[in-house]
């Protein structure tokens, strides 16, 4: 497991490294030694980067990718309110887009914001699929589609909207991908035990919360995630790992149509407590 490398002509031995450590492995510094994790402690890590993040003289880093370590200068990381409130107040779910693709190094880029998004215990083991090619995309609607013809007359919640969603597929509208080019998939290994995807989610959510800063749009698809949790022939073109199972998924590309004005929401509904 991974230890800290301390530059001692840096550290100045302030403890903020120990102090910040959610596991508190780290041993303080003393007047002759620099601060540490103890070889019985390491595999106690679980390779966050608090002690590196929090350091204000950047004397340390994690010993876990130390060629990926990325520091910059105070405030250069912060973002104004209101450009912030303005920029996540008007993203939007896209269901118009524009037929080009969007390229796969604008992908990875957003990907590689998304790579960042937190996991419990910075377990990391969100993966991703992406379906580039829109031929996949529109054979994935299909067996969603062909999910939803199976569920007609059954007992599911969804069973009474699916005669409506048939006939505009049936007319020639997309209601599962909206033709759009391209389809994001959050994935994650899964037990008996443990049956939590909140981790993918959370991924995908950076991906949406991002992709509008290189001009692209994106939609969760709601029903692709529910026909993959109980239709095999749509599990099997996805093809995950063994063991694996989806979070959730969006379809996404360059909108047809730009955002122009916010709609209202409604009002907050909070208590406080203390």
């Amino acid at each position: 497991m991974p230890n800290i490398i301390v530059n001692q002509e840096l550290c100045t031995k302030c403890h903020q490294c120990s102090l910040t450590c959610p596991m508190g492995i780290i041993r303080p510094s003393r007047e002759t030694k620099y601060p540490s994790i103890d070889k019985a402690n390491e595999d106690s890590c679980m390779r966050c980067g608090h002690c590196e993040a929090f350091c204000p003289q950047q004397a340390l880093v994690l010993d876990f990718l130390p060629e990926e370590k990325q520091s910059f200068a105070p405030g250069a990381n912060t973002v104004n309110p209101d450009n912030l409130s303005l920029y996540m107040r008007s993203r939007r779910s896209i269901r118009f887009f524009k037929p080009e693709p969007v390229s796969r190094e604008t992908i990875m880029q957003i990907l590689e914001i998304a790579r960042y998004a937190p996991t419990g215990g910075n377990s990391q083991k969100v993966e991703w699929l992406v379906i580039y090619d829109p031929a996949e995309v529109k054979r994935i609607a299909t067996l969603t589609m062909d999910w939803m013809r199976s569920i007609l007359g059954s007992s599911h919640p969804l069973a009474a909207y699916v005669p409506h969603i048939i006939k505009g597929w049936d007319m020639g509208f997309d209601p599962i991908c909206r033709n759009a080019p391209h389809l994001v998939f959050a994935h994650l290994p899964v037990s008996d035990f443990i049956d939590d995807r909140t981790d993918a989610i959370i991924a995908l959510s950076h991906f949406d919360l991002a992709a509008p800063a290189f001009g692209v749009g994106a939609c969760w698809a709601g029903f692709i995630r529910m026909a993959l949790d109980s239709y095999p022939p749509l599990q099997e073109a996805l093809a995950l790992p063994a063991e694996h199972k989806v979070g959730y998924g969006l379809f996404f590309g360059y909108p047809l149509h730009q955002v122009t004005a916010i709609p209202r929401r409604n009002k907050l509904q909070i208590e406080w407590r203390g």
